[in-house]
C-alpha cells in the first residue's frame, strides 16, 4: 500500500476536505494493461465488413446503449473494413459503448474490493455481460470473449453457492477473473483511477466522522500506509495504534466506524438504477437542510444556550455532509464532490437540489422510454 499522504484541502467547517484521488498518470506510468488501451488489439482472422459487423451487433441482444452507435455513426461506415486502422477504430467505438454499458459491473467490483459484496449484485451484472459477450462474438474479439466467459463462470459459481456474502475463495476467484477482463479491454473494465477517486473520498469522510480524528491523525494514518478501505476492513485497533502511534481508544473508534460502514454496504441490496442511493442522498440532503436552518436560527438567538445549540447544529451538519460525501463517492460523483467543497452551506444545499432534480428527470425519462418501447412492442 502506498505511504503517501492525501493532501486535504480546506472545507467550510475548517476540517480537511475529501481527497478525490490522484490526477491521471501519464500513459508511460500506467500499468501495462491500462497503457494498452492506447493500442487496441486486432481480432484474429479476416476483418469482417463494417455493415456485416454492426448490423448483428446492434440487434435485439444489445440494448439501446449499443444501438446509439448506429444512429450516430452509420453515415461513417458504409464501406467494408479493409485496414487494421479501420478495424481498430471499430473496436475503439465498441469499447466506448461497452464502458457505459458495464458500469454496474465496475460498481460491483469496487464493492467487492472494498468489502464483502453480496449475491444481490449478480443478476444486475448478468444482462450487461451477456450483451457484451454477443458483441465480442460479432467483432471476433476472441480473447475478450474468453475473459468474459471466465468471469461469467465465476459469477455463476457464486450464484450456485449457498453463501449470500461473496467472501473467501468466491471473492478471490471473481477478482482474479476480472483482472483478465481489465487486461483485455481496460477502456471498459479498468478500475484504478475511478476506484482511487471514490475510495479516497469515502476513506477520508469516514475517518473524519470519528471522534477525536483531526488533521494530525489523518497524517499519521496515511503515513503508515493505511490508504485503502480494504486495509481498514482487515485491521484491528491494536494494529492501527501500533502502526500509526495514535491512541488505541481512537483506533478502536476508527475500527468501529469502518466495520459499521461495511455492514451497511452488505445490508443494502444494490439495484441497477441506483435508486436506493439517490433516495438515501435525498434523505440526507433533507436532514442537512434542517440542521443548517437550526444553525442559522441559533446564530440569531440571544438566549443562554444559543451558543451551545449553534455548536451542536454545526457538528450535526458536518457529520451529515460527510455521510453525503460517502454516498456521492459510491456513485462516482467526483466532479460534484469537488464543487461542493468550494461552496458555503447554502450553495451546497442548492447544488444537491439540482443534482437530485436531474436524477428525478432522468428517472422520468427512462420510464417514458420504457413505456414507448412496450407500446411499440405490442404493435
Amino acid at each position: 500500500m502506498p505511504a503517501s499522504s492525501p493532501q486535504p484541502p480546506p472545507s467550510s467547517e475548517a476540517q480537511p476536505a475529501v481527497r478525490h484521488g490522484p490526477a491521471p498518470a501519464p500513459a508511460a506510468n500506467l500499468p501495462a494493461h491500462a497503457a494498452s488501451a492506447a493500442q487496441p488489439a486486432k481480432a484474429n482472422g479476416a476483418h469482417p465488413a463494417q455493415a456485416e459487423t454492426f448490423d448483428p451487433l446492434l440487434g435485439s441482444e444489445i440494448d439501446a446503449g449499443f444501438a446509439s452507435l448506429e444512429r450516430t455513426t452509420s453515415a461513417q461506415f458504409f464501406a467494408p473494413v479493409a485496414t487494421d486502422a479501420d478495424y481498430d477504430e471499430v473496436r475503439k467505438l465498441f469499447a466506448q459503448l461497452a464502458a457505459n454499458h458495464v458500469r454496474p459491473v465496475r460498481d460491483f467490483m469496487m464493492d467487492l474490493r472494498w468489502s464483502d459484496a453480496t449475491v444481490d449484485w449478480l443478476p444486475i451484472c448478468e444482462p450487461a455481460l451477456r450483451s457484451l459477450r454477443g458483441g465480442a462474438d460479432k467483432l471476433d474479439l476472441t480473447a475478450l470473449g474468453t475473459a468474459l466467459d471466465r468471469f461469467s463462470g465465476a459469477l455463476e459459481a457464486a450464484h450456485a453457492s449457498e453463501d449470500r456474502v461473496l467472501a473467501g475463495d468466491l471473492r478471490s476467484t471473481i477478482l482474479a477473473a476480472y483482472e483478465d477482463l481489465a487486461r483485455e479491454m481496460p477502456e471498459a473494465f479498468a478500475l484504478e483511477l475511478d476506484r482511487s477517486q471514490r475510495e479516497g473520498a469515502i476513506l477520508q469522510s469516514l475517518l473524519l466522522q470519528v471522534q477525536d480524528v483531526k488533521k494530525i491523525t489523518l497524517d499519521k494514518v496515511y503515513a503508515a500506509g493505511l490508504t485503502t478501505l480494504d486495509a481498514f476492513r482487515l485491521a484491528t485497533a491494536a494494529d492501527i495504534a501500533a502502526t500509526t502511534g495514535i491512541a488505541e481508544v481512537v483506533a478502536g473508534r476508527i475500527v468501529e466506524r469502518f466495520r459499521a460502514y461495511h455492514e451497511q454496504v452488505k445490508a443494502t441490496a444494490p439495484d441497477a438504477s441506483r435508486a436506493r442511493d439517490y433516495a438515501h442522498i435525498a434523505a440526507l440532503a433533507e436532514r442537512l437542510e434542517g440542521e443548517h436552518e437550526g444553525y442559522e436560527r441559533a446564530g440569531q438567538d440571544w438566549s443562554k444556550d444559543a451558543a451551545e445549540k449553534k455548536k451542536q447544529y454545526r457538528k450535526a451538519r458536518s457529520q451529515t455532509m460527510l455521510d453525503i460525501q460517502v454516498a456521492l463517492a459510491r456513485l462516482g460523483e467526483g466532479e460534484l464532490l469537488a464543487r461542493l467543497e468550494r461552496l458555503p452551506f447554502e450553495g451546497k444545499l442548492s447544488e444537491l437540489d439540482s443534482f437530485l432534480e436531474e436524477a428525478r428527470d432522468a428517472k422520468r425519462d427512462a420510464k417514458q422510454d420504457a413505456k414507448q418501447e412496450d407500446f411499440l412492442a405490442e404493435l
